[in-house]
């Protein structure tokens, strides 16, 4: 009978053995896991060598370094002439027993980590600033390197390296690890954006600034508008957009936009109004005045020297087919009703000193005390209004040409503002209502000048003053 129950009470040891061999799985793994968030030094009774709890504590103690930034502890700086990354720098005779002890640690942590995980990334870092700090150039490289192969996520091996390959001019290395940051990372573009606006002023080194851009990476927008503040030419940006131009992924309107309100903020207007050409389709080319888009043919672009119409305001400004030709444009500004806001609809406009005449057609119907009119003003000094249109108010039933001159001076005004703006000088003077419609806009000079009606589209300047 016993024989019989043997065979019993071996299972019930088998499961039993299971069962322990389960419960010890589960205390090692999830408790383990749980208490490395806790507490890493709690989680290593229960298991040793967890890699992960040895990767907190490395963590911690380079954190908690005070008087010297610990290997690992952040990124390099890039500097063109001398790469500094003061984080690395060699153990010296003042690191006191404290210094001396957590590099130590680091060092054990990270070879037992190794021993579980032979390709742990963090692990291959912290030995690869353990042997810089140490002044194991060769080591600390091979180590860096094999680190980076294995994430993509943590910055600093790849910021590491990217002074090595500024130390070595190896400007594709550098380019490719800036690339992986900035893709993983979307807040490395700032400081690494002097970096690449040097490369992107250096001769040799700007087919690579390109050839990373080209593709359309998710951090070129903003890289190309935090260029602006660390270029020292301003024809640098230009010189990129260009290439792209004819690129599988041609710069944006937003990109353009930033380049241009840079240039014009700047004063830079002949190097601003050549780029704006640059980027025309070539029917609009083709039909550049000193006033573009004054039939309204075309959606705005939102870029500067065509209109802006506005985002805010009660008052509806929009292109819509003309009335009583549907298959035409115009410029339409409903009033609606009550007390109005009417806001900025305006194109920046490039005339030469003289006098020039704005003309156009009106139709609609305003009904109120006031109404809007055109007006030009310099470019910067709004109250420097170099011409103003009549006030169009009442029932207009047919289109009816309008006319307004502007005398553009010799100094202090090489741009213009033509702005449509509602002539209310106290509240109760906004309450009106009504739509009115604007079309075949343009600007002539006036007969008596003997000079060419628009600036022509030069190159740009080889004058224009650096930035920095």
């Amino acid at each position: 009978m016993s024989d019989h129950k043997s065979p019993g009470k071996l299972r019930y040891l088998a499961f039993g053995f299971l069962g322990v061999a389960l419960f010890w799985a589960i205390v090692t793994h999830s408790l383990v896991a749980a208490l490395v968030r806790i507490e890493p030094s709690y989680a290593l009774i229960v298991r040793s060598d967890d890699p992960a709890a040895l990767t907190a504590l490395a963590e911690r103690a380079i954190g908690a370094s005070n008087r010297h930034q610990a290997p690992g502890a952040r990124t390099a700086r890039f500097d063109f002439k001398a790469p500094t990354d003061t984080s690395n720098t060699p153990a010296s005779s003042s690191d006191t027993a404290e210094d001396v002890g957590r590099r130590e640690d680091l060092r054990t942590w990270a070879l037992t980590i190794l021993a579980q995980e032979p390709g742990h990334a963090r692990a291959l870092l912290i030995l690869g600033d353990l042997s810089r700090a140490a002044g194991e150039e060769q080591k600390a490289g091979t180590l860096m390197r094999a680190s980076a192969q294995r994430t993509l996520r943590d910055p600093v091996p790849h910021a590491w390296l990217i002074n090595e390959a500024i130390k070595q001019k190896d400007w594709s290395l550098a380019m490719r690890h800036a690339d992986i940051m900035m893709s993983m990372h979307e807040r490395s573009v700032r400081p690494l954006t002097p970096l690449i606006a040097h490369l992107a002023e250096t001769q040799e080194a700007s087919p690579v600034v390109l050839g990373a851009i080209m593709n359309g990476p998710t951090w070129r927008t903003p890289f190309l508008a935090e260029m602006l503040n660390a270029i020292t030419d301003a024809r640098t940006p230009l010189e990129l957009l260009l290439a792209l131009k004819e690129t599988s992924k041609p710069p944006t309107t937003d990109e353009l936009r930033s380049y241009l309100s840079f240039l014009i903020q700047r004063g830079f207007f002949d190097l601003a109004y050549y780029t704006w050409l640059q980027f025309l389709p070539p029917q609009q080319l083709a039909t550049v005045g000193p006033l573009f888009n004054g039939s309204f043919e075309t959606q705005p672009s939102g870029l500067p020297f065509d209109w802006q119409l506005p985002l805010v305001g009660t008052a509806s400004v929009s292109i819509a087919r003309r009335p009583g030709d549907p298959s035409a444009r115009a410029l339409a500004v409903n009033f609606g009703h009550g007390r109005v806001e009417l806001g900025p609809t305006s194109q920046l406009l490039r005339l030469r000193p003289g006098r020039h005449r704005v003309t156009g057609e009106v139709m609609g119907e305003v009904v109120g005390r006031r109404s809007v009119r055109w007006r030009v003003s310099c470019f910067g000094k709004q109250a420097r209004h170099v011409g103003e249109s009549e006030m169009f108010v009442g029932e207009i039933k047919d289109w009816t040409a309008f006319a307004l001159v502007i005398d553009v001076p010799e100094t202090d005004c090489a741009a213009q503002t033509l702005n449509l703006f509602l002539d209310a000088r106290i509240p109760s003077e906004r309450l009106i209502s009504g739509t009115i419609w604007f079309d075949e806009m343009s600007i002539r000079r006036e007969p008596d000048i003997a000079s060419e009606a628009s600036p022509s589209p030069a190159p740009p300047p080889q004058s224009q003053p650096r930035q920095r």
